[in-house]
């Protein structure tokens, strides 16, 4: 992986598109690309993100941005073409170690149409901790931040 920066805007959201637009449209009832693009840019922290490079060629990329006592995994995009081969698992992975390592929760949500990415959430241990509109929250309870200072 390699860290994006603004040059990769346009990769971003066609990635970003492509590989959402039908979980999206599930989820909405209907698709409104404009909007979608508005709304990406909006959310989108070019700080926290990471192009997914495999055998050289740019796949997707990953979105997580800490706080104080979490990681939060905003996004995980894999072109659909390079879907099944394992790199969102390793990728996931990746960021779960790195959560490990600073000793901080792990958190994401995933769209209740996206089934085959919250199937690969739960593999990796991760349980639905709460029922959103459009959504399940996830957190990994091995991965839990530290009791803050003074609690027992």
């Amino acid at each position: 992986m390699r860290p994006a920066t603004a040059a990769d805007l346009s990769f971003l959201t066609e990635a970003f598109l492509i590989s959402l637009r039908d979980a999206i449209t599930a989820a909405r009832g209907c698709w409104d690309e404009v909007l979608e693009r508005a709304q990406f840019h909006e959310q989108l922290d070019i700080g926290g993100t990471r192009i997914i490079v495999s055998a050289g060629r740019e796949v997707g990329f990953v979105t997580a941005v800490a706080s104080a006592t979490e990681v939060f995994l905003h996004t995980l995009c894999i072109l659909p073409q390079h879907q099944g081969r394992g790199i969102g698992t390793a990728v996931t992975r990746e960021v779960m170690s790195g959560a490990r390592r600073r000793g901080l929760a792990i958190a994401l949500t995933v769209l209740k149409t996206n089934p085959s990415a919250r199937r690969l959430y739960e593999r990796l241990g991760f349980v639905v901790v709460e029922e959103l509109e459009h959504h399940h929250r996830l957190r990994h309870p091995g991965l839990s931040a530290p009791p803050a200072e003074g609690s027992r």
